[in-house]
C-alpha cells in the first residue's frame, strides 16, 4: 500500500503541529504561577499567613446611600450589610433547618433600630439593575417575604432614584 507524497506531508505537518501543542501545553504548566494551597500533610492553621485580602463592606452607592441615612436618621442606629438569620429566627414550632435554610446567605444593605438597638425598624434594599433579573427578583420575593412574616418592615430604593435626606426621612417616619 503506497502513500502519496500529498498524504505523507499531511500526516508530517499534524504530527509537528501536535507536538508544538504538547510542548506549549508543558511550558504553560512549568510558568504557571502555583496557588497557595496547602498540602495534605501540612496543617493549614499552621501557616503564618493566610490568603485573605480586605474588601469593601459597601458599594460606592451604598456608602453614598449610608452618608444621607446617617444624616436622615440621626437618632437611629444604622448597621449595614445585615444577614437575616441575625434579624430574624424560625418559629420553634416550625422545621428550624428547612426554614433556615431558606433565608441562610441573605442579607440586607441596611437596617434601622431604635437607639437602644433593641427593636429593628426597618430593612434597606438598594436595587441596581441586578435586581431585574429572574433569580434576584425571586431571592428578594423571598427576603421580603421572610422579613413581612417577621413584622419587619422592607424599604426598597433604585440606585438611579436614591432619595435625598429628605426623602428618607419622611419614607421612614411615614411607616413608623
Amino acid at each position: 500500500m503506497g502513500y502519496t507524497l500529498e498524504t505523507l506531508s499531511l500526516v508530517k505537518g499534524v504530527l509537528w503541529l501536535l507536538a508544538f501543542g504538547l510542548v506549549v501545553i508543558i511550558f504553560m504548566g512549568l510558568t504557571r504561577k502555583p496557588k497557595s494551597v496547602p498540602s495534605a500533610k501540612k496543617n493549614i492553621d499552621d501557616m503564618a499567613v493566610w490568603p485573605y485580602i480586605p474588601r469593601e463592606l459597601m458599594t460606592a452607592p451604598e456608602r453614598v446611600l449610608y452618608g444621607r441615612l446617617r444624616q436622615a436618621l440621626p437618632e437611629y442606629l444604622i448597621f449595614s450589610q445585615v444577614q437575616l438569620c441575625r434579624m430574624i429566627e424560625v418559629d420553634p414550632d416550625a422545621d428550624k433547618q428547612a426554614w433556615f435554610n431558606r433565608i441562610n446567605r441573605m442579607s440586607v444593605d441596611f437596617v434601622i433600630c431604635a437607639p437602644d438597638g433593641a427593636k429593628i425598624l426597618a430593612a434597606i434594599e438598594l436595587d441596581d439593575s441586578s435586581h431585574e433579573r429572574v433569580d434576584r427578583i425571586k431571592a428578594d420575593s423571598k427576603k421580603d417575604k421572610a422579613l413581612a412574616s417577621a413584622g419587619i418592615r422592607m424599604i426598597r430604593w433604585p440606585v438611579r432614584g436614591m432619595p435625598n435626606s429628605h426623602q428618607i426621612r419622611a419614607d421612614f417616619l411615614r411607616g413608623t
